[in-house]
């Protein structure tokens, strides 16, 4: 009872076993597949039409204009299909010359905030195939909006990712090799250093189809446009729109190594295909493993207990086996008990630490 009770409080990275993975169309598109078929990952279940770039624009400074004027400065509808140097919006000026906003490329204006002023322009659409995420049976369909698939696998959630989806083969790139030592072209990249630009740039060439890395510092994170731009931080005039491939980070800001289990967990799933979300929602980032082998890997983990890692505290970045509750209750900041626990550490030792304060790994 006690265990169940520890479990429920420590967060889980890892999900072994029967998955149901939501697949949505974008914003309009087919579906391929009905319900009851069985599918494997990478399979097509759908082609969808997706925006292939986005322009952020702040209007109110660009057209040196008021707010409230904005909308009244629009020489187009919004979601009107325009040509490449279409004008947008113009302010008049004296002498007849005003500020401009032209279309840089053919699309159109999805969206201008009546709060901020700020416009988003997206280019052109394009046809995609859509690929299934999990190997299983399509349970329901939901025609012209989304799929539901169950099935057998290893889900790996992510602290922070962004960029969009992939399938692939899984490559694990070692500290001492380089992604085109390793890369064909089209393979998922593990890396277990944190991630740098120049690390990035490798995989780029080397035709990577996503990246998986423990960590980014703040300037790799705004430099590679995995998050939104820190408040007094400029992004560089060289940063994209969007990461470069669909990229996922297990540990998030700062500068970690990939915990150790996560790395066997990988290791066992090379060759194979694995899917990768990569996304800013919070929650929704995950690499999906397919069972064998990383469900043999999670059972052998848990086999003496449940491997965590520490995410706080003064023993933050251990990793080690939970033992059993701690015999006494701390107290929270709050007064309120916290449940504590015993874990017995990878380096060797026993350490006692708030439950909420771990993260169960396998």
């Amino acid at each position: 009872m006690e265990a169940d009770r520890v479990r429920r409080v420590i967060r889980q990275t890892v999900r072994s076993g029967t998955l149901r993975r939501r697949h949505v169309l974008p914003s309009s598109g087919r579906i391929l597949v009905n319900g009851g078929d069985e599918v494997v990952m990478g399979q097509v279940w759908g082609r969808g039409r997706m925006h292939t770039g986005v322009t952020v624009v702040d209007l109110p400074r660009m057209l040196n204009a008021q707010l409230d004027d904005v909308p009244g400065l629009l020489q187009v509808s919004r979601a009107e299909i325009v040509e490449e140097d279409t004008l947008l919006a113009e302010a008049p000026g004296r002498m007849g010359i005003g500020r401009q906003w032209r279309a840089p490329s053919r699309g159109m204006i999805a969206s201008l905030s009546p709060r901020t002023g700020i416009a988003v322009f997206v280019r052109e659409m394009r046809e995609v195939a859509l690929h299934c995420r999990l190997a299983g049976t399509v349970v329901s369909v939901t025609p012209g909006e989304s799929i539901v698939i169950e099935g057998e696998g290893v889900a790996i959630a992510g602290a922070l990712g962004a960029g969009g989806r992939a399938v692939g083969p899984l490559r694990l790139v070692e500290a001492s090799d380089r992604p085109q030592d390793v890369a064909d072209g089209g393979e998922i990249l593990v890396t277990p250093e944190p991630l740098r630009p120049e690390w990035m740039q490798r995989a780029v060439e080397a035709r990577a189809s996503a990246v998986i890395a423990p960590s980014a510092d703040d300037a790799t994170l705004s430099e590679l446009a995995l998050a939104p731009t820190i408040v007094g931080l400029p992004l560089p005039a060289s940063a994209p729109l969007t990461p470069p491939m669909p990229t996922l980070l297990t540990e998030g800001f700062g500068h970690s190594r990939m915990p150790r289990a996560l790395q066997r967990l990988f290791r066992a799933s090379a060759d194979e295909l694995v899917s990768v979300v990569g996304n800013r929602q919070p929650g929704e980032s995950e690499v999906l493993l397919p069972p064998g082998s990383a469900e043999a890997l999670v059972t052998e983990l848990g086999a003496n207990g449940l491997p965590v890692r520490i995410v706080a505290g003064p023993d933050a970045g251990e990793e080690g086996v939970v033992v059993g509750a701690a015999p006494d209750e701390a107290r929270a900041p709050s007064g309120s008990p916290a449940i504590c626990v015993r874990v017995q550490r990878t380096q060797g030792g026993t350490v006692t630490v708030p439950a909420a304060n771990c993260e169960a790994i396998a």
